[in-house]
């Protein structure tokens, strides 16, 4: 429940400051990036806490579990993960846990959708290997996000995870949005620009983000410096055309600063 409250607190004390009159930062885009950067570290952390639980599994199960295993979020507002491997035509579900309403993880023994996790897989399957002729051969763990639209259309993230010595990588970012087959792309959006950027964790230091070839932040950079607000001291997005800083004082919680660049 912790985590529920200090989300509650961000929401609540995330203000904007910013911009000057003359100077027009596109304050509704960056606003939905930030809407989608809280989803996403909301679906992080129920994915960390549901795949935990998977680590005491038997083994046999756990073999059973391959790279399409995903996290979703039901129309019931619960929590799922469904570990499992996708073999062409069928999904192969091994264990299928979820978060309940009271906040304890649970297995689930209801028939699964197979239909959807199917669907889910070939999306995921599709994302990768479109992020893979971007990235080529790459070291740079990724996370995925999966969300099942209102729509019944699949959108799926590839974000740099926490890597190895607690390094934050940024500078690579894909979101797919697929039909609800997980056959056909309806949309992309992909930033990368040949190689990842990253800190060691330390509350003491500040850090800066450079993204001097777009004129905005990216839903990358804001997950990024929300993911990690409490792991630096400030975290400055530095773009073509603005400086955004994410900052803390006992006052004001977390708020935002926005300013053109001189």
């Amino acid at each position: 429940m912790i985590f529920w409250k200090y989300l509650a607190f961000l929401l609540v004390h995330l203000h904007f400051s910013g911009p000057e009159k003359h100077y027009k930062f596109p304050i509704a885009e960056f606003s939905a990036h930030v809407k989608t950067a809280e989803w996403l570290i909301e679906y992080d952390s129920a994915a960390w806490r549901l795949s935990d639980t998977v680590t005491h599994a038997d083994m046999d199960l756990l073999q059973r579990t391959g790279k399409e295993w995903f996290v979703y979020k039901g129309r019931d507002s619960m929590w799922y993960g469904a570990y499992g491997k996708f073999q062409d035509t069928a999904y192969d579900l091994a264990i299928h846990y979820c978060i309940n309403r009271q906040d304890s993880i649970e297995l689930v023994t209801t028939p699964p959708d197979t239909a959807m996790m199917c669907s889910v897989s070939r999306g995921i399957r599709k994302a990768y290997r479109n992020a893979g002729v971007m990235l080529g051969r790459s070291y740079v763990r990724m996370n995925k996000f999966i969300r099942l639209n209102g729509d019944r259309s699949i959108s799926i993230w590839l974000l740099p995870a926490l890597q190895p010595a607690e390094v934050a990588m940024y500078g690579g970012e894909f979101h797919y949005r697929f039909d609800e087959k997980g056959e056909q792309l309806l949309e992309r959006q992909e930033y990368y620009r040949g190689g990842f950027k990253g800190f060691r964790l330390n509350n003491g230091r500040d850090v800066k983000l450079e993204y001097e070839d777009v004129k905005s932040p990216t839903l990358g950079a804001v997950y990024f410096a929300l993911r990690y607000r409490n792991r630096f001291r400030e975290i400055r997005i530095e773009t073509l055309e603005s400086h955004s800083l994410l900052v803390f004082n006992q006052v004001r919680g977390y708020y935002w600063e926005h300013k053109e660049r001189k």
